[in-house]
């Protein structure tokens, strides 16, 4: 089978186990507490490690998964964090709903299945598909909804939408990352990109420009030390 056929297949079936496990909790509307989703429906035990190395661990005692955490700077890691583990923890289930052993499993389009899971479990596509197109797809309006998401989640969710665009990640003036869902796309920026970039970098405000059959959106992730700045493209004529 395809890979783009596999692929389709099984995020189908992540959004049915996302959709159901909301469902189960009473959770209709965002934004999804993964920690208490864990603690919850779940049935896991979540906790802080001090001597935590890694992100998160997760292991099985007296019947029950934990997941112990390090300490982060921010909530939005500890919330990825534990909707990995939940994806893991799912993921014998999901492989089952696909047709596929979980031994003979592999990684999907570079992405694993635990990773996709946590995506679509922050930004459910049952909420997502609407709200996004409903606030223009306004990247900071959407992280007040969606808060315990980051916004590099929310950002790469909207590839997944209908709607063709291009999304970039740029850090401290340097590509991070470069996404479309449409058009192929080079690592360098189009000049309206870079002109958007420029304006949210030094005035640290959205901005939103367009020029022959382009328009960009651009956003700031400042801190004092590090700038973020997150743009979406759409190529009219194309």
């Amino acid at each position: 089978m395809p890979d783009e056929l596999m692929r389709d297949d099984v995020v189908a079936n992540i959004d049915r186990m996302v959709a159901e496990l909301l469902t189960a909790a009473k959770v209709a509307a965002p934004p999804v507490d993964t920690i208490a989703l864990a603690q919850g429906p779940l049935g896991m035990v979540v906790c802080l490690d001090n001597r935590q190395t890694q992100r998160g661990r997760a292991q099985r005692a007296a019947g029950r998964r934990q997941i112990y955490l390090r300490p982060e700077p921010t909530e939005e890691r500890h919330q990825w964090t534990v909707a990995h583990e939940i994806g893991e923890h799912l993921k014998p289930e999901l492989l089952l709903r696909c047709g596929v052993e979980p031994r003979e499993a592999k990684a999907m389009m570079g992405e694993s299945l635990a990773n996709l899971f946590a995506y679509r479990l922050l930004v459910p596509t049952c909420w997502f598909t609407d709200d996004a197109p409903a606030f223009e797809f306004d990247l900071l309006t959407l992280k007040q909804r969606y808060r315990t998401s980051s916004h590099e989640v929310l950002a790469w969710r909207m590839l997944d939408l209908p709607q063709p665009c291009i999304i970039t990640i740029i850090d401290n003036d340097k590509i991070h990352r470069r996404r479309s869902n449409a058009w192929p796309t080079k690592r360098e920026l189009l000049p309206l990109e870079k002109k958007c970039q420029r304006a949210v970098h030094s005035q640290s405000k959205p901005q939103r420009l367009a020029e022959a059959g382009c328009t960009v959106q651009g956003w700031p992730v400042h801190q004092t030390e590090w700038k973020r700045e997150v743009l979406r493209s759409v190529i009219e004529e194309l």
